[in-house]
């Protein structure tokens, strides 16, 4: 419990000592010391909900190479990309906690390398991470994690609209997880022009949409059922079935969809502080606004509630901004940044399986468990 519990209070003191650094080498070594302390604890966890023990009987079961290459010798759920990583890794003699391990390093690596680049505020990147990402990108998930890891990598590809080098990066990373078939279609939206009126415009179209998520209607399923009918084939229809028909178990609570109001109101009201012809600041905003209707219309549906992971941190860049340089309130949004995070962190902590993130334990210190096999 203490370890969970304190974890935030300890990024806490990184973020301050970040923030309140002038000295760019100094930044970067507490940026790195903070990164590395949030890698320790997220890739030597032996906690993880119901996928952790999942993922640890795929990766004992998958072949090394070469043998991996028969595709019939290894379980078919899961995407040749993560096989094959994992394969690769197990050909090396690395056990699945030495690869959680390393799992975790990639991830941060990515956070870091990815984010840095768009604002000087890290700080809130590392709030907003602990708050929206931790627990599910570094605890839970180890598919589509990898994913959002190399995504904050390619997005310089969007900015700099090298379309060739972004569609062969998502071709790759959607074998890792198929969740990143979104991202295909992320490429043209950011490229629509972007003004305030259309902003206003787009949320006034989509905020009377929450009631349909509130009413439990699940927008894609009936999509998906109109697909199935029509489907050529058996072999089309599982799959629509596989992407469409699942059960509404999780949709995307309403509190997270306040909370992207609550941002939006802010940056609305202070967007003359944005230059909505810079590139970088174009997709960057056009990132946050993919939410949008993730938050609002599809808000129901069960198969886009992990989408979110992709485009949930840019709240730190558009905070960021909005801390750099707005007149007055400054404070302000710090603690309301701070607050917000701490609360949403300890809520997810407290509620997820019923506390079970509290009962956190590593094999850093137990000698039953290593790095290699």
């Amino acid at each position: 419990m203490f370890i969970i519990l304190s974890l935030f209070v300890i990024s806490l003191f990184f973020v301050f000592a970040i923030e309140r650094t002038k000295n760019t080498v100094n930044k970067n070594r507490l940026i790195f010391f903070c990164l590395l302390y949030l890698s320790f604890i997220s890739g030597t966890r032996l906690i993880g909900g119901l996928d952790f023990p999942t993922y640890e009987g795929h990766y004992n079961s998958v072949p090394t190479f070469p043998i991996v290459l028969d595709s019939s010798t290894w379980n078919q759920n899961y995407e040749i990309g993560y096989t094959y990583i994992c394969a690769f890794f197990r050909t090396l003699g690395i056990s699945f906690y030495g690869f959680c391990l390393l799992h975790a390093v990639f991830f941060y690596f990515c956070l870091w390398k990815g984010l840095s680049r768009y604002t000087k505020h890290f700080g809130i990147v590392i709030l907003v991470f602990l708050y929206k990402l931790c627990f599910y990108n570094t605890f839970i998930s180890m598919r589509q994690s990898l994913t959002v890891a190399m995504f904050f990598l390619i997005v310089p590809y969007i900015v700099e609209k090298k379309w060739i080098k972004y569609y062969i990066c998502v071709f790759f990373i959607s074998k890792i997880h198929n969740g990143a078939l979104l991202l295909y279609l992320l490429y043209p939206i950011t490229y629509l022009k972007l003004t305030k009126k259309r902003i206003f415009w787009l949320n006034i179209i989509f905020l009377p949409t929450i009631f349909i998520g509130l009413t439990g209607i699940d927008v894609l399923g009936r999509i998906g059922g109109v697909l199935q009918e029509n489907a050529s084939n058996g072999a089309m229809e599982g799959k629509i079935d596989k992407y469409f028909g699942n059960e509404n178990l999780s949709p995307i609570g309403i509190f997270h969809t306040l909370e992207y109001f609550l941002i939006m109101f802010v940056f609305y009201k202070n967007i003359k502080l944005f230059d909505l012809e810079n590139k970088t600041t174009k997709i960057v905003i056009w990132l946050f606004l993919c939410l949008l209707p993730l938050f609002t219309l599809l808000r129901g549906s069960e198969v886009l509630t992990r989408e979110k992971d992709y485009f949930t941190i840019f709240y730190a860049v558009i905070l960021g901004v909005l801390i750099d340089r707005v007149s007055k309130g400054r404070s302000l949004i710090w603690l309301a940044v701070v607050s917000i995070c701490a609360f949403g962190y300890y809520r997810y902590v407290i509620l997820f399986d019923g506390g079970h993130f509290l009962t956190y334990h590593s094999w850093l210190f137990d000698p039953f468990y290593t790095f290699f096999q």
